[in-house]
């Protein structure tokens, strides 16, 4: 991934704005044809609010407005983002935008309810940086976005970033964190960050302690999320009793360690890509509901002191997660090491009532006949599954008894993807409801011939009685992170956008 993908895919991580640059403001004329100021007649704490929606350069304008604004903009929590301070920089000068945020930030008297610093160059501004961190800490600050825009990476982030108790949401970006192993940062504890609640560290340089040390001083902490991090820190521990969401996006590391945490209620685990192992273990999560997506390539899953391994047909009541409610998985159906490895996965996770499955082809081609020939030469050098494995599948207790939805995203009509869905409709006895997603940009041939093996499939007799069958589409990454970390969300995953008209209820 270039630098120009890394910094596309941070700033679509960072908190939305909360304010419209388009934002104006405006006296209305009264019925009689005289001007009548009726904005400036608004009780104070109305202006206020009026004025949090502006970008920073006029909400400070307003100031000369009348009389009556005087004050309006400097007792009004600020709301800062440097990208609307300097249209059009010197040409070379990378000073002259920290100068101006600078000045901002000197100029109101505090409290910051949102400050996004993310277009300016930290090279060589330790000072500006070191005096921005200070005035948070002493006028306080509820969401912070950090962004050393756009390199090196190894621009040292002060200690005093660990000072600004006032927190509630804090976002970091291409930095070097600071070592918590130092006698010079605040002692670990809940006094460091009483009030954050959402933490997201963007493809920072950290170690193991750090992230520890992070979450020991977050008592509050809800929502944390490791973004874009490419094996810093290496292992990733977690203990926090308020946690309730975790995210790697975009990010590698050789273990995740779910050590305890009692409130984590989703878990979300995204990596476009293959090729790097990566250890998840289970620990103590009582109320995990959410979990994806977990892979059958790279992913070794560890619940408790068990390793999940291909081929396990029963588990022990200490190696299942019966939290679980909506699961997302990511298999090649073509490795028939992957499809063991998926029918494994499954019964460690019991009370499952919502399935995602995504294909992974390997970044197929559109073209069919492509398609046809590089599947022949995966399968030669894959092995093949015995023509009586689906008949010989054992039980599964989620697919026979909780299952209600399934979803086959990037759903290719390979024999084993048929061969899944035809043992669900066989065994799900209360299924009602198959999505699936097929590739977006296929051919209107190769679509064709797609949706006329899926009209049988879904006429085939189902367990449940009754079974809708949707044929959606959707590109490979259609997900987001904002919708990954949207907690009101019961289910997080992608679903494609439906192919016709209508959904067609064919069974």
């Amino acid at each position: 991934m270039g630098l120009n993908d890394i910094l596309k895919q941070l700033y679509a991580c960072l908190p939305e704005t909360p304010f419209s640059s388009d934002a104006s403001l405006s006296a209305s004329t009264s019925n009689d044809g005289g001007a009548e100021d009726r904005i400036s007649a608004l009780p104070d704490d109305l202006l206020r609010n009026v004025v949090s929606r502006l970008t920073v350069k006029d909400a400070a304008r307003t100031a000369v407005l009348s009389s009556r604004w005087n004050g309006i903009w400097t007792t009004t929590p600020l709301v800062l983002e440097d990208r609307y301070l300097l249209i059009q920089p010197p040409a070379g000068d990378r000073s002259a935008l920290p100068a101006a945020v600078s000045r901002v930030l000197a100029s109101h008297p505090g409290p910051f309810r949102w400050v996004n610093l993310s277009c300016s160059f930290m090279d060589n501004q330790e000072e500006a940086l070191a005096n921005w961190l200070r005035l948070f800490a002493d006028k306080g600050v509820d969401t912070l976005v950090l962004v050393n825009c756009p390199w090196p990476l190894d621009v040292a982030l002060p200690e005093s970033i660990l000072r600004c108790s006032s927190l509630r949401r804090l976002y970091l970006g291409v930095w070097l964190f600071p070592d918590t192993s130092r006698p010079t940062v605040p002692p670990r504890g809940p006094d460091v960050f009483p009030h954050l609640q959402e933490l997201g560290i963007c493809h920072t340089i950290m170690r193991e302690r750090d992230v520890e040390y992070l979450l020991a001083c977050s008592p509050e902490l809800k929502i944390f999320a490791l973004i874009l991090s490419y094996g810093f820190p290496e292992r990733v521990p977690i203990t926090s009793h308020s946690l309730c969401c975790l995210l790697l996006w975009f990010t590698m590391a050789e273990e995740l360690d779910i050590v305890s945490a009692p409130s984590l209620q989703r878990l979300i685990l995204f990596w476009p890509h293959r090729g790097r192992t990566t250890r998840v273990k289970i620990g103590y999560a009582p109320k995990l509901s959410v979990l994806g997506y977990l892979d059958t390539a790279d992913h070794v899953l560890q619940i408790g002191n068990t390793i999940i391994k291909a081929g396990v047909t029963n588990v022990t009541p200490n190696a299942v997660v019966p939290s679980v409610k909506v699961l997302a998985l990511n298999v090649d159906f073509r490795v028939a090491e992957e499809v063991k490895t998926l029918l494994s996965f499954l019964r460690c996770f019991p009370q499952v009532e919502t399935l995602h499955l995504k294909s992974n082809n390997g970044g197929t081609s559109h073209n069919e006949d492509e398609n046809e020939d590089e599947e022949q030469d995966y399968k030669d050098t894959s092995g093949k599954l015995s023509s009586t494995f689906w008949q010989e599948v054992g039980p599964i207790e989620c697919v026979e008894s909780r299952v209600k939805k399934v979803v086959l995203d990037q759903f290719s009509m390979g024999d084993n993807e048929i061969e899944f869905l035809m043992l669900c409709k066989r065994r799900a006895k209360v299924m009602h409801k198959v999505v699936l997603v097929l590739p977006a940009g296929i051919s209107p041939e190769l679509l064709s011939k797609n949706l006329g093996k899926v009209y049988p499939l879904a006429s085939t007799k189902c367990a449940s009685g009754s079974c809708e069958f949707a044929v959606h589409t959707g590109p490979r990454c259609s997900w987001n992170y904002r919708g990954a970390s949207d907690l009101s969300l019961s289910d997080p995953f992608p679903e494609g956008i439906v192919l016709m008209d209508r959904e067609r209820a064919l069974c």
